[in-house]
C-alpha cells in the first residue's frame, strides 16, 4: 500500500505521533517537516523534521515498505550532505521498517545503529504490539488497522476505528482520519468508496436515501435498470461530499459559501482528488482552488 504521502502526514501531525511513530523521540518544541532536495545524490529526503526555533536536534526519518539493501547508505549520505549544508546544527538519522523483512541486517556498518547520528532502527510491527499491550486505546493503533489487519479483522474492528478517530478532538486529529480511511480505500480497490463507507456504517443504507428514492423509484421513465445505475453514482457523490466537507471543517473550520458550492458542484473523480489533496493542505485554497472574484 502507499506510504509515503501518509507516514510524512502522520509525523507532521502531532509531536504524540512523531514520538509513537519513532520509538520514542520526544521534540524540543514545534517543529516543520519539509523535502530537502541533495544535489550530489540526485535525490530528495522527504522526511526532514527540523525545529522552528533552530534549538534542537533535526532528524532525516527514512521509511522503508520493502527491502532495498541501499536504506542504511543513503541515510549516512543524507547526513553527511545535511551535516555539511548546516554545519552548526546536530541532526540524527531514524529509518522506521513497515515490515521486519525489509531490513538490512548484513549491513557492514550495522554495529554503529544506535550510536551518533544513527538511531537504531525502528519496526513498525514491533511498536504496534507493544502499543497494543501498553496503550490500547491509543489512536494510532485505529489508524494502522487497514496495514496490518486480517480480512477477517478489518472487517470486525474497522467500523468501531472509524467512529473512534471520527470523535477524536485532539489538534490535527483530521489528519489521522484521512489516512486511516486512504488506507481503507487501497485494502478495498474493489469497491467503491460508498461501498466502503457503507462498510463503516457511516451512511444510511443507499436505497433508504432520499437521492436513491427519487432516481429509482416507481415513474422512473429511463427504467429501472438506468435508475439505479444513476442513483448508486449520485448516493456515492453525496457521500463524498458529506465526508469530504466534514473533513474540510475540521481541518480549517467552517466553509465559506464558495467553498461548499464547489463541492456541491463537483463529480465523484474531482471529490476524491480533493480527499487525496489534504494530505499537503496548509489552507483551504490548496484544496479546493482559489477563491472566486
Amino acid at each position: 500500500m502507499k506510504t509515503d504521502k501518509q507516514m510524512h502526514a502522520l509525523l507532521a501531525s502531532s509531536p504524540e505521533a512523531f514520538r509513537f511513530l519513532t520509538d520514542g523521540i520526544e521534540l524540543s518544541g514545534p517543529y516543520q517537516g519539509r523535502s530537502v532536495a541533495f544535489k550530489e545524490l540526485e535525490q530528495r529526503a522527504d522526511l526532514v523534521f527540523e525545529p522552528d526555533n533552530g534549538q534542537g536536534p533535526t532528524y532525516i526519518i527514512e521509511v522503508q515498505a520493502q527491502y532495498s539493501g541501499t536504506v542504511y547508505d543513503r541515510l549516512v549520505m543524507e547526513l553527511l550532505l545535511y551535516r555539511k549544508a548546516h554545519p552548526e546544527r546536530t541532526v540524527y538519522g531514524q529509518v522506521i521498517f513497515l515490515n521486519a523483512g525489509s531490513d538490512e541486517p548484513d549491513w557492514p556498518w550495522a554495529e554503529w545503529l544506535g550510536r551518533g547520528p544513527l538511531r537504531k532502527p525502528v519496526f513498525l510491527g514491533k511498536v504496534l504490539k507493544k502499543a497494543r499491550q501498553q496503550n490500547p486505546d491509543h489512536p494510532l493503533l485505529a489508524v494502522f488497522l487497514p496495514w496490518f489487519a486480517s480480512d477477517w479483522q478489518l472487517a470486525q474492528q474497522a467500523p468501531e476505528a472509524w467512529r473512534y478517530l471520527e470523535t477524536f478532538t485532539e489538534p490535527n486529529a483530521s489528519v489521522l482520519l484521512d489516512v486511516f480511511m486512504s488506507w481503507m480505500m487501497e485494502r478495498y480497490k474493489g469497491q467503491t468508496y460508498e461501498e466502503v463507507l457503507r462498510m463503516l456504517q457511516v451512511l444510511t443504507p443507499l436505497e433508504e436515501t432520499r437521492a436513491y428514492q427519487q432516481l429509482v423509484g416507481i415513474g422512473i421513465e429511463k427504467g429501472k435498470k438506468e435508475g439505479r445505475e444513476e442513483g448508486r453514482e449520485e448516493g456515492e457523490k453525496l457521500g463524498r461530499q458529506k465526508l469530504l466537507t466534514k473533513q474540510l471543517r475540521r481541518r480549517f473550520g467552517a466553509l465559506p459559501r464558495w467553498a461548499s458550492a464547489r463541492l456541491r458542484q463537483a463529480d465523484i473523480k474531482q471529490l476524491e482528488a480533493w480527499a487525496v489533496d489534504i494530505f499537503d493542505a496548509k489552507e483551504l485554497t490548496d484544496v479546493l482552488g482559489p477563491k472566486p472574484h
